[in-house]
């Protein structure tokens, strides 16, 4: 079992190294000098983490206080993602603070209006601001806000519905292997 876990973790890194570099183009961070190998060693157990390079940790929404919209970037069309609009003049926007090996996590803030999303990764998504209804190919519908929390499998036809002027989320996306 110990040499499955070392595979499996291994396999991990690889397959996710395919995104990295579309997404930091995207905005998100620049590999720390010596990360990606550190972080193979410690996923293999051979290195000490206590000598990995530290970054501090990222607030999204402070108790009270309203997200921060620095560093959003506009996205383009949502055809051009994968999305089909179906209502209104939907604009979508990202910042991403980790973009590593096909994971990526930040924050996503989409305006006004109804798209179909077809999902090419698996996220794992939070509310921060506004609300959004999410309907899934079997019909199974809910309406999340600030706090609520949802899990997509990569694959899955969602339709997105914001109501509102605008939802932000936060994200951990990670690309399978198909």
């Amino acid at each position: 079992m110990f040499r499955r876990v070392r595979l499996h973790r291994l396999l991990g890194l690889g397959v996710i190294a395919a995104l990295a570099g579309v997404l930091t183009a995207c905005g998100g961070e620049q590999p720390v000098d010596g990360f990606e190998t550190a972080s193979t060693q410690a996923a293999l157990g051979s290195v000490d983490t206590a000598k990995a390079p530290v970054t501090p940790m990222v607030v999204y929404s402070p108790r009270g206080k309203p997200v921060s919209e620095a560093g959003f970037i506009p996205l383009g069309a949502p055809e051009g993602l994968g999305g089909r609009v179906l209502e209104g003049d939907p604009q979508i926007f990202a910042r991403i603070d980790y973009s590593r090996n096909g994971t990526t996590a930040g924050l996503f803030k989409a305006t006004t209006g109804k798209i179909e999303i077809y999902f090419p990764f698996t996220e794992h998504a939070t509310i921060l601001e506004g609300e959004v209804t999410l309907t899934d190919e079997t019909g199974q519908s809910h309406t999340y806000k600030a706090g609520d929390s949802y899990f997509i499998r990569q694959g899955q036809t969602i339709l997105w519905d914001v109501k509102g002027k605008q939802v932000i989320k936060s994200f951990f996306n990670i690309v399978e292997a198909q």
